[in-house]
């Protein structure tokens, strides 16, 4: 119990002093074993905690000693995998979940471990016994939940849930909005079985009905205190928050108990093949868990709190929370957008929920002025969202979702009118506490949003009564997330960006690579062939006995987002294409025999000798040795994400999927959604296994080199380095001869990716910003004039782009 209080979250030590949760655990441990110094679960709780703690080395320590005490116990055998596979030791932690496996067959936790070590170092003949085990269990868990029934909404009437409802509204109900509640709370409140449903999950209705609260109080609250007004000429009073109400009957989550996650992270439903409802359910179980633990953490309630004053002159507060600014992907795709805002329009603050890498990256956010920034790694929750509130933040931005280090409790609190999940997870958040999913239609279709197709079927009788259009907290149909519905996944609206959601900073951060250009060339032409002339100087160090006519396919991508089925189709590929090799990076090391291992047994050992392994590179050095590739395979079930940027900032084209299989599949469409910001997705975007195939074998066919002459120099820079991937070439000198032309579909879709690289959407950070302030403003508005609580086509955000 005290490991689990939060950052920032005290209590009080053995000699009165103020200690954190984490630290006064360690200590009953570390007094414990001075007790009983071989007890077991003592021993692999203390494991636990240093892990959690970022105390790696220790706890495998600890783990290495309680498994010689005790080698069968199976959480220490667990929990000593857990770290491994953490850690990225996939290998090492795979025997300790099959002896734990084999310890405890019915140990669930392990088979999710089991699956994403195996899959990550691509082992894959015994990963899918395990994958669909993991399934499995994980569907049977969710089922499970979904006919929980606490008894908890029978601890008040239907008269007091009903005036709940009613204070919430902030107005009388209609008969029809009346009718409707009655109906719901009955499930939940009579024995009458042709009444309550089998399917009905009252913990989520539960929840979902105080968020539901949460989100009305407060706008009703800023009605009442400042009218339908979307900007002030002047500043207005701020709202006090001596004034905050407290929800009513939120006591009665006290009774309920922590909600139990299922197992399966949504971070790892990206590369599992599940359905869409399951994808959702998932999600949407951690959604309650968070709302759970920022209402419940010692001994807290739900509050409404104030909403901020109308933004003077329409100059929005916007927050950005996140875990990862530091060196970290996101930071290299968003790091110029915070200080690209229009200072005139808004006010940028971002609220780090981790401490400092160090890094270059992190100093830049440190000593910007252009923007608010506060590390709040160490506050509590509570912390945070009053300091949110403080700010008076209109909007707030999930950069994290449910990835490493984020906060979700931050949102869950509800601290602000609107808030928006962007970039940082690319699905959806299942949550009543999230607004907005920023997205486009490539990435996620209208169809599977259920604010646009999941309507209950009585919402129909409203139009007829002059009803407003919020459906409140449906059970079991239209958007409740445990709704037994399979044609829809994302909980949100939408935000459709007008060319791809997925923003970039390689025009501003990654330029490094044309210190090698002709600083002023002549023509396009000029600059083109230089580009020819270093890439071919590049191949040549990193592949010094490839020849010319050898076509170079290539994968960036971690190892655990290959799958056997793509696998396959590249196989097929090399096998269409004699003269080509297939490019992968040891990422990690201990995939590359597997995958060579496997290649050999599907397709014989000559394709598999055309498997190359180079190690992976410093982000510079991997921009700059992209465009070594003449094309780049993506992967299907989780696509490339900052990856398929890199490869189209350095020129290389890459085929991208958009299957109809994966559709639900935000994850899965992130580099078919990049690939037609750059205004050449029909050439590179694929809609099936066969036209992926077909696509690269045509691409790759059509392939014409010139005879190229390449400087002797160039030959033996970084001479035996193709095993560490060789570093950025200097030009040594005219190497080629030719004039760059008519070499084919490939090679002219490259010159014109790498030619119009600085002036397509995809690259023009400043105008992608632009394009999301707009959505901004649209979402800011329809929260005051409350139609962000109605469902329908026309509560998707859908921002025009006036650039062209």
């Amino acid at each position: 119990m005290l490991c689990g209080l939060g950052p920032g979250e005290t209590v009080t030590g053995p000699q009165g002093q103020s200690m954190s949760g984490r630290d006064i655990a360690r200590l009953y441990y570390e007094r414990g074993l001075q007790v009983d110094p071989t007890h077991p679960h003592l021993l692999s709780n203390l494991g636990s905690l240093l892990k959690d703690a970022g105390h790696t080395t220790h706890a495998i320590g600890i783990f290495h000693h309680t498994l010689s005490v005790h080698p069968d116990l199976d959480i220490a055998l667990v929990n000593m995998a857990n770290t491994l596979k953490d850690t990225g030791r996939c290998a090492e932690a795979v025997p300790y979940y099959l002896r734990a496996i084999s310890v405890n067959p019915n140990f669930s936790d392990a088979y999710c471990g089991l699956s994403h070590s195996m899959n990550a170092v691509c082992q894959w003949g015994e990963r899918d016994v395990w994958m669909r085990k993991a399934i499995e269990v994980c569907e049977k868990q969710l089922s499970d939940a979904d006919t929980q029934t606490t008894g908890l909404l029978r601890t008040k009437s239907l008269e007091e849930w009903m005036a709940l409802v009613q204070l919430a509204h902030g107005r009388p109900l209609s008969l029809v909005e009346e009718k409707e509640w009655i109906q719901r709370f009955r499930l939940f409140l009579v024995d009458d079985l042709s009444v309550t449903s089998a399917n009905c999950n009252e913990a989520s209705f539960l929840i979902r009905l105080l968020e539901w609260c949460l989100s009305r109080m407060q706008h009703a609250w800023y009605i009442k205190s400042y009218g339908h007004i979307v900007r002030a000429d002047t500043p207005q009073p701020s709202l006090s928050t001596a004034n905050r109400l407290t929800l009513p009957m939120c006591s009665v989550l006290s009774s309920l108990g922590y909600p139990k996650l299922p197992f399966i992270l949504p971070f790892h439903t990206f590369t599992l093949p599940l359905t869409c409802r399951t994808i959702r359910l998932i999600a949407h179980r951690n959604a309650l868990n968070a709302f759970y633990t920022a209402t419940t953490y010692t001994n807290k309630t739900a509050i409404v709190y104030p909403p901020p004053p109308p933004p003077v002159r329409g100059k929005l507060n916007i927050g950005y929370v996140s875990s990862d600014y530091n060196d970290h992907p996101l930071t290299h795709l968003m790091k110029s957008v915070f200080s690209l805002h229009n200072s005139q329009q808004f006010n940028v603050f971002l609220y780090a929920t981790s401490p400092s890498d160090g890094s270059l990256h992190r100093q830049y956010y440190e000593r910007q002025t252009t923007f608010h920034f506060t590390e709040v790694s160490s506050w509590s929750v509570s912390a945070i969202v009053d300091r949110i509130v403080q700010d008076q933040i209109h909007i707030l931005v999930n950069l994290g979702g449910y990835t490493k280090g984020a906060r979700n409790e931050v949102f869950a609190a509800r601290p602000c009118p609107v808030q928006i999940s962007l970039m940082g997870f690319a699905g959806t958040l299942g949550a009543g506490w999230c607004d907005y999913l920023v997205c486009d239609e490539v990435a996620c279709p209208p169809d599977l949003f259920a604010t646009v197709n999941a309507h209950p079927a009585r919402s129909a009788s409203r139009a007829e009564d002059g009803s407003h259009a919020d459906v409140g907290v449906p059970v079991n149909e239209g958007c409740d997330p445990s709704s037994p519905a399979t044609n829809w996944i994302y909980t949100e609206h939408p935000i459709y960006m007008p060319h791809s959601f997925f923003v970039t900073d390689h025009k501003q951060s990654y330029r490094h690579d044309e210190q090698s250009l002709p600083p002023n060339p002549a023509s396009s032409t000029d600059l083109w062939l230089a580009e020819l002339r270093r890439r071919e100087e590049a191949r040549c160090a990193i592949f010094p006995d490839l020849p010319q006519d050898v076509v170079i396919f290539a994968n960036f991508n971690q190892l655990y987002k290959i799958d056997p089925v793509i696998f396959c189709i590249w196989l097929r590929i090399l096998y269409r294409v004699p003269r080509s090799i297939l490019w992968l990076l040891r990422f990690p090391a201990a995939g590359e025999a597997n995958l060579i291992q496997t290649a050999t047994a599907w397709a014989g050992p000559e394709v598999a000798s055309r498997i190359r392994f180079t190690d992976v590179a410093v982000k510079e050095l991997h921009i700059y040795r992209c465009r070594v590739a003449d094309l780049v395979l993506d992967t299907v079930e989780c696509s490339a994400h900052t990856v398929a940027t890199d490869v189209l900032w350095s020129g290389t084209p890459i085929i991208a999927c958009a299957w109809q299989s994966h559709r639900h599949k935000m994850s899965s469409r992130v580099a078919a959604s990049v690939a037609y910001a750059t205004g050449l997705g029909k050439q590179m975007v694929v809609h099936s296994w066969e036209e992926y195939e077909d696509r690269a074998v045509t691409l790759a066919n059509s392939l014409r080199r010139h005879d190229m002459i390449i400087s002797p120099s160039a030959r033996l820079l970084q001479k035996g380095n193709s095993k560490a991937g060789g570093s950025s070439p200097a030009t040594t000198g005219p190497s080629l001869y030719g004039n760059g032309e008519d070499l084919g579909e490939l090679m002219e879709l490259r010159k014109r990716l790498f030619l119009t690289r600085k002036s397509m959407p995809l690259f023009d950070t400043a105008r992608w910003t632009r394009n999301l302030e707009k959505g901004y403003v649209a979402a800011w508005q329809r929260w005051v004039e409350g139609r962000q609580f109605e469902c329908g086509e026309d509560t998707c955000i859908r921002v025009q782009d006036d650039e062209g």
